[in-house]
């Protein structure tokens, strides 16, 4: 029974059996995102640069060492998080200050209230309004998220997706953190005002 249809046969199962595993491949633990949210992510990477060198107030949110500490936040996702520190870090400036940007997990971001942060990239999604506000309000942060609704949520900025992406800012939460906004960027962003 060696005949080619067999032949056929086993190329048609081998073929499945492949499919199967690229598929449970790509569906992996590691993959705690929706495919929009890490889009969402990816497009964050590059529109935080913008909404950091906004901020007329810059300058007052360095370390002593004048640079510019990000943290990157997360829960429970350090490999998300890792990549969006890998894409910061590829910048050699914003606004002529140097980064120093870590990844930190969300149990772990109190051991850092007491340092100089000058913003907190969020890089999971459902992260507590309390943090935002917090950051926001207590250390003048800018707190930025790429993740739908956040900004409305009290995140400083973030993103707003229609025909066209933009950047998007809590008013109130900038205000609460210091932040004062280029007029030109606050044209070109979409508004959210609690």
């Amino acid at each position: 029974m060696d005949g080619p249809g067999h032949h056929r046969r086993a190329k048609a199962i081998a073929g499945i059996v492949w499919l199967l595993l690229s598929v449970f491949a790509t569906i992996s633990p590691a993959d705690k995102l929706w495919p929009e949210e890490e889009q969402r992510l990816n497009v964050g990477i590059h529109l935080f640069p913008a909404c950091l060198n906004a901020d007329l107030s810059l300058s007052e949110k360095l370390t002593p060492e004048k640079i510019l500490r990000i943290l990157v936040v997360h829960d429970q996702d350090p490999a998300h998080a890792q990549a969006v520190a890998s894409g910061l870090r590829e910048l050699d400036d914003v606004g002529g200050y140097p980064l120093q940007v870590d990844t930190v997990s969300l149990t772990a971001l109190g051991a850092h209230e007491t340092e100089r942060v000058s913003a907190l990239f969020i890089a999971t999604p459902g992260i507590q309004s309390d943090i935002f506000n917090r950051w926001a309000r207590q250390h003048h942060t800018m707190v930025f998220s790429p993740f739908a609704g956040d900004v409305e949520r009290g995140a400083v900025a973030g993103l707003y997706v229609s025909d066209r992406i933009l950047p998007s800012v809590n008013l109130s939460q900038a205000e609460q953190a210091g932040i004062r906004f280029k007029p030109f960027f606050l044209r070109v962003a979409k508004h959210h005002d609690e």
